[in-house]
């Protein structure tokens, strides 16, 4: 009840751009289209229209759902007692229904963030659809085939709760619902089911794609969140991984961390890292993407060179140059922390590697 009597205040307000208070006789509920505005309750009890000339409101009592209301306009003008005639037939009757787009469309702004709680949860009651934890996945394809991946999307989704939606001509959003309170079903992560994605389409389809992984929401009022974070996961991904076709949220949260700190302060960091000689390693591709990789693969030498088709001989001697150069030994992991956060800094100050 309470989400439909602010629907109509806001549909009231959308159409006559009058705006008004409501609050319930009988509780402590307040409902108004004046976000955060203080409620002015009258001393005496209202019936009928009254208006207030000391206050210039005019207040107006009315049923709603078999609950008793009183609400409020600005104004005490006959053109006011008025309105607030047709706003008591508006209210007890419902006569103004909202103007809902189609589902797809009502999904595309609840996904975006651009939806109100009220209608989020009339999407979800009109739907059947159950408030559980879900993740938001991004996926980015620009060779024209969006389409086909969206149509393949709609077949390889894991239950009929999930969501596939076009959100522009390169992108789709998939909102992934977990079932039993298990966030991964019977992957071991996000990251993998994106992995599963990313190589089903390159099968099924020859489309190469890449995919943005947001984290995990407690409910689907919250999926905007999780998109939010997947679109960041790409955006991030694309300077700091530009080789990957998975991207997700909580592998960049350092690098969201550091973006908002003052950039002479990632410069001070930075200059306490580098020893002279490091900018050698970071100006050369081949070193750079070696190091990368090493990471990527946590560490694995073998793992590494079978990566780079490169022989172990030439991926240890690289190793043990970016030791001299840099005085880190990135088979440590301490120092392949460090290595790490040095290679952040040194993209997000804007330095090119190609100097």
């Amino acid at each position: 009840m309470e989400y439909e009597l602010i629907l109509l205040l806001e549909l009231i307000k959308q159409k006559t751009g009058k705006e008004i208070r409501v609050f319930s006789e009988l509780d402590e509920g307040v409902y108004s289209s004046v976000e955060g505005e203080r409620i002015e309750r009258p001393e005496y009890k209202v019936v009928g229209v009254t208006p207030d000339k000391d206050r210039n409101k005019t207040y107006f009592r009315f049923r709603h759902s078999s609950e008793s209301f009183v609400g409020y306009i600005d104004g005490c003008e006959k053109s006011d007692e008025s309105f607030a005639c047709l706003a008591v037939a508006l209210l007890e009757n419902g006569v103004i229904k909202e103007n809902f787009g189609s589902k797809s469309e009502s999904l595309r702004a609840i996904v975006l963030g651009e939806e109100k709680d009220a209608n989020i949860q009339k999407y979800m009651t009109k739907y059947s659809i159950s408030d559980e934890s879900c993740s938001a996945f991004v996926i980015y394809c620009d060779n024209g085939r969006l389409s086909e991946v969206t149509d393949f999307m709609e077949n390889f989704k894991s239950s009929d709760k999930d969501c596939v939606l076009t959100i522009d001509e390169n992108t789709c959003a998939y909102i992934k619902f977990h079932t039993m309170g298990m966030a991964e079903g019977e992957y071991q992560s996000l990251a993998e089911y994106a992995e599963l994605i990313v190589q089903s389409v390159k099968e099924e389809l020859g489309i190469g794609i890449k995919v943005g992984v947001g984290g995990t929401v407690k409910s689907f009022s919250e999926c905007s969140i999780s998109y939010r974070q997947a679109v960041s996961a790409v955006r991030m991904g694309e300077v700091f991984s530009g080789g990957s076709s998975v991207m997700t949220y909580k592998e960049y949260v350092l690098v969201k961390i550091l973006e908002d700190v003052p950039k002479y302060k990632l410069q001070e960091f930075l200059d306490i890292l580098l020893e002279p000689e490091a900018k050698n390693i970071l100006s050369d591709d081949e070193m750079v993407t070696t190091a990368e990789e090493f990471l990527k693969t946590s560490l694995n030498v073998s793992e590494t060179s079978r990566n780079l088709y490169m022989h172990r001989n030439t991926l240890m001697y690289r190793l043990d140059k970016i030791d001299r150069s840099t005085g880190l030994d990135i088979r440590k992991f301490q120092d392949a922390v460090t290595f790490k956060l040095i290679l952040i800094l040194y993209k997000l100050l804007g330095y090119g590697m190609t100097e």
